[in-house]
């Protein structure tokens, strides 16, 4: 378990870099957030750029964003709830992402940071398009690992873009279910293979 201080620490640097960046996030302007003193902050992490870190670290995208079924039954649906709560968790973090990234020329370590869970979400999409393959759902030939990285791509330019251009986007309630129906088409999802299992 998370010691209370610390983990008032990591959520105040998490927000303080979230809208000013590592430069213009102080130690002192963390201290005063999180209600501690600012030799605290140094006494438990060391230093600011390993305190901010392990905020983005603890508070970037989650390891776990969301589950898709162990055996796929329904293929679409499933996909579509995965793909909206993938959006909603990537809403809820973007002005941190956008920063790491504006640092990521400075300190490299800032997006690999934030994003480290974005490595397990494309983890999770290729392995669930692997099993709807294993299942029969797609052709054998299926490119799932591209499919699996354009569905991510597109969730994450919907997150990060769309206020900035939003005549380009579909409806934000109907845009998810979308991107995971382009997914699934692009690899040659069978519907019918559904219909059939669901009859039988």
């Amino acid at each position: 378990m998370v010691a209370p201080t610390r983990e008032h620490i990591l959520t105040a640097a998490a927000r303080l870099y979230a809208e000013h960046g590592f430069r213009g996030t102080t130690t002192r302007a963390i201290a005063e957030k999180a209600g501690v003193n600012e030799v605290t902050v140094f006494r438990i992490f060391g230093s600011k750029e390993t305190l901010i870190v392990e905020a983005m670290r603890a508070h970037g995208v989650p390891v776990n964003v969301g589950t898709l079924p162990a055996t796929p039954v329904d293929p679409e649906q499933e996909l579509a709830a995965w793909a909206i709560q993938t959006r909603k968790v990537l809403v809820s973090i973007r002005a941190m992402i956008r920063q790491a990234m504006s640092d990521a020329e400075q300190n490299p370590e800032m997006p690999r940071s934030v994003t480290r869970g974005a490595e397990a979400m494309f983890d999770t999409i290729h392995q669930y398009l692997e099993r709807l393959r294993d299942a029969g759902f797609v052709p054998e030939a299926a490119e799932t690992q591209v499919a699996g990285g354009i569905l991510v791509s597109a969730l994450f330019h919907d997150a990060m873009w769309r206020e900035f251009m939003p005549q380009h986007f579909s409806p934000v309630a109907t845009a998810p279910a979308s991107y995971a129906r382009l997914c699934l088409k692009s690899i040659g999802f069978n519907a019918a293979v559904r219909e059939q299992r669901v009859a039988s």
